[in-house]
């Protein structure tokens, strides 16, 4: 009986799980297969106590599987010259089909299918070097299709274990629990709990489960060996491998390592064998062309293949191969560099072929994903036609891996017809299934949401690494004109008793209402605004140091629990008056305009002793910053503005943390997949604070590579549908009036996401996104100031166009229906468009 179980996991894949086929069939006896696992063998494991469990095991006929932690805690890492290496070794070499030794990733269950694959690659390669070093080795002895983890209360789909060559992932347990197999339909089964067994004296019972109609998987743990005296450790691994030999009732033991579970009864083993054909240099038209009547011949056969330039020849070269959703599979394949003068090229994607990715043809011990996000492909390269079933058995067994075929090897009929019957017996061995180069690697290689958005920021990442020329006479005219509007917000609505600005304003006619509370952003903001008003001499000097002196004393702050700091609002119709909250985002606005106020000339160091006078230590808690919400602290880790906060608390001296920063002792390519695995959690990115943060201290490596994953999402989009996309925070003129927009990392697709303060299910529904997704007028001018690429310019002239009113810019400009909030505009707005064009505008020094 074969029953389907739905599981939320990452990717398409759902397990069977599996029951016996041959039960209730009247058979005389039924096999048990039978798994012997000895797990927690790592640096702190007894050789001698293992080497006489393994040779009992081994003069019993018993095959055992042993779990290899090659990172236990407080233990340094297993070395190819330790006694335990030699003793696993020797018996690896001695007991062929007895012994294996499998890799331990702990928390495997866990990760996303990106790291999984990581993991796998570079666990195998870590435990290859640790027993083999660089001795040799029979290729029986190399390391097996299976990784072990730990069991977890929430686990992801196995959907990235396949690139590296795991068909088999045992998920042992701590305690004895039932177990569950599970057949992926990527071909991957994981093997989920089993049953504690502690090694008893020779003459004391065991108590094995019942037959069941699942594997049964008895584990031992390496540790508890210690308990048993050394001189009868041997009769005691005997008489249990005895017992578990031991036939119960109807049922015969099938003992199998853990590399042979899938070639028994129900799981169906299928692998492929990707078809290459290599073009060697002094190829001529004419052996091209032949090769491309042969290829045609084979496909109309059934048997697809790719051809391509000898990139596994040099080192240095690999294949592109092209992922992208609806993109046909090329069968003749471009070499691309791997390298160039000894920097990885990888992340760099030809133009015309969208995103995928690099992929070379290798040995088998470098197959998977490597740091470089480069996929190693394990390969067998043929040297006589008529053997090439037999030498891919010998090379790699049953294994997924590419057939390299020289063009050389085919040079008449006859040849072509003795390796296309071998091609056949491939094809018809029950387990093979021959697929071309590009379609080979689109089944092994790693997917999901957030492994999309990387390779899409590859695809643009040439045209995105332009930074904005300096503009041309007419443009700095134009900018100097929308300075103008941007600063009739303020010059319009500030209060001449305050000196502070309201939020919002409606000023539709009949219908103005001011919203006159306002948050450190929005003084941050006024503060920014105000700099750049001078900086553009919109005001003159002694305007703005007015102006400032007027702001300052408000922001003063209120004690509150023992703790001055600035408040979580303050009204701009009243002096000194607000609540007693402390929103640590906030802050980090108004530190950053602040720090850039003090160090202005105008007024050089007069925000320093405002700054000095707050309790801000106060709220930093283990690096983290903290918010106050009615004397309580809340941690503003779950934000997006807790990198840019991060940046403004360290100009003050305040050393935080910054969620974003995950770059350090990682590649490139494995510190972005984190970084955007960390925004995945936190919710939708938008331009703000992400891009202040270039305008205001200069631009992060994290954050610098978010903006570029950010925009490539919107310059597609627009190529794709015509759609001008460009999401921020701000305000709308209806309800819920204020909107968190940005892209969604964690969603298939291109997923525009939407949120609000509340946090209500019904403003995240693809009917209100639709309804109210926006062009933000400030995002715009941000995106301008900090990229030159004609998207940026088409936003800009948009906005432009569309968004001026007579009391600054409209808010933002409704995407479905084109139309701006005409009566509708904020402070952020004005002040981030007043900041960006005098950063355009601003004169080297």
């Amino acid at each position: 009986m074969i029953e389907r179980r739905t599981f939320l996991r990452w990717g398409t894949a759902a397990p069977l799980l599996l029951a016996h086929p041959s039960l209730g069939r009247g058979a005389a006896a039924t096999p048990q297969n039978t798994l012997v696992i000895i797990d927690n063998v790592d640096t702190t494991t007894d050789p001698e106590r293992i080497a006489i469990v393994l040779d009992a095991f081994a003069r019993k006929g018993l095959p055992v599987s042993c779990l290899v932690d090659l990172a236990p805690l407080n233990a340094g890492p297993l070395e190819p010259g330790s006694a335990l290496s030699q003793a696993l070794r020797t018996r690896l070499q001695r007991t062929p089909g007895l012994l294996q030794i499998v890799p331990m990733v702990k928390n495997l269950a866990g990760m996303t299918p990106y790291f999984q694959a990581r993991a796998v690659h570079d666990t195998r390669r870590a435990l290859h070097a640790a027993v083999w070093g660089t001795t040799e080795h029979p290729p029986y002895a190399d390391e097996s299709q299976t990784i072990a983890c730990d069991m977890m209360p929430t686990t992801v789909a196995p959907s990235g274990v396949r690139a590296s060559g795991i068909r088999n992932v045992l998920m042992r347990p701590q305690v004895s629990r039932e177990v569950r197999p599970e057949a992926w339909d990527d071909g991957v089964v994981r093997l989920v709990g089993g049953q504690r067994v502690q090694l008893q004296p020779a003459r004391k019972a065991y108590s094995f489960p019942q037959p069941r109609a699942v594997e049964r998987v008895l584990y031992l743990s390496a540790q508890d060996f210690l308990t048993i005296p050394l001189a009868g450790l041997g009769s005691a691994a005997s008489a249990f491998a005895a017992h578990v030999l031991a036939q119960t009732g109807d049922h015969w033991v099938s003992p199998i390592l853990a590399s042979d579970l899938q070639f028994r009864d129900a799981y169906a083993y299928k692998r492929h064998v990707a078809l290459h054909f290599v073009v060697g240099r002094n190829a001529t038209a004419e052996d091209q062309a032949a090769l491309a009547n042969f290829q045609r011949e084979l496909e109309a056969e059934g048997l697809p293949s790719s051809s391509g330039p000898d990139a596994a020849s040099d080192a240095a070269l690999g294949y592109w191969i092209s992922l992208k959703e609806g993109k046909p599979s090329s069968g003749s394949l471009d070499a691309v560099a791997l390298f160039d003068k000894g920097q990885h090229l990888s992340s760099q994607a030809p133009a015309d072929d969208g995103y995928g990715i690099a992929a070379e043809l290798t040995e088998k011990t470098k197959a998977g994903l490597n740091s470089k996000n480069i996929l190693g492909l394990p390969t067998v390269r043929l040297q006589d036609v008529g053997s090439a079933k037999e030498t891919l058995e010998r090379s790699l067994g049953t294994t997924d891996c590419v057939l390299a075929v020289s063009t050389e090897l085919l040079q008449n009929q006859s040849y072509r017809r003795v390796f296309k019957n071998a091609l056949y017996a491939i094809e018809n061995d029950g387990i093979s299934r021959i697929v071309s180069l590009p379609d080979y690697v689109k089944r092994l290689v790693p997917t999901g949401p957030y492994i999309t958005h990387f390779r899409r920021a590859q695809t643009y990442q040439a045209q995105l690494s332009k930074t904005p020329v300096d503009p041309s006479a007419e443009n700095r005219t134009q900018l100097l004109a929308d300075a103008k509007v941007a600063w009739s917000y303020f010059d319009r609505w500030t209060n001449p008793k305050t000196g502070l600005c309201p939020a919002t304003v409606n000023f539709a006619a009949g219908h103005q209402r001011l919203h006159e509370t306002v948050t450190m952003w929005d003084v941050g903001s006024h503060i920014f605004a105000l700099i750049a008003a001078v900086d553009l001499e919109l005001i003159s000097p002694q305007k703005f140091q007015r102006a400032i002196g007027r702001i300052l004393p408000n922001i003063a702050g209120r004690r509150s629990q023992g703790r001055l700091l600035p408040q979580g609002w303050i009204a701009t119709d009243k002096f000194k008056w607000g609540n007693r909250n402390f929103d640590g985002c906030d802050a980090g606005r108004l530190l950053a305009a602040l720090y850039n106020l003090d160090l202005h000339p105008l007024v050089k160091d007069r925000a320093a002793p405002t700054v000095a006078s707050w309790d801000l230590k106060d709220i930093v808690q283990n690096g983290v910053v903290y918010s106050v919400e009615d004397g309580i602290l809340e941690t503003t880790f779950r934000s997006h503005c807790a990198h840019y906060a991060a940046w403004a608390f360290r100009t003050w001296g305040i050393e935080v943390k910054s969620p974003y920063e995950v770059f350090q002792g990682k590649s490139s390519p494995d510190g972005q997949m984190a970084l955007l695995e960390v925004c995945g959690r936190i919710g939708p990115l938008g331009a703000e604070p992400l891009l202040m943060e270039a305008l205001e201290f200069g631009m992060s490596p994290e954050s610098a590579y978010l903006a570029d994953v950010l925009l490539a999402a919107q310059i597609e989009e627009h190529e794709e549908t015509g759609r001008l996309i460009c999401v921020s925070e701000g305000p709308i003129n209806n309800a819920p009036w204020f909107l968190y927009q940005g892209l969604q990392f964690d969603a298939q697709g291109r997923a525009w996401a939407t949120d609000t303060v509340a946090g209500l299910d019904a403003h995240r529904t693809k009917a209100f996104r639709d309804e109210h997704l926006s062009i933000s007028s400030k995002a715009a001018y941000l995106w301008s100031a900090y990229k030159d690429h004609p998207f940026c310019d088409r936003l800009l002239t948009v906005v432009r166009d569309k968004a001026k009113t007579s009391n600054g810019f409209a808010s933002s400009i409704n995407q479905r229906t084109g139309e701006p909030s005409k009566t509708y505009s904020d402070i952020n707005t004005n002040a981030v468009i007043l900041q960006s064009i005098a950063h355009m505008l601003k004169e080297d020094d």
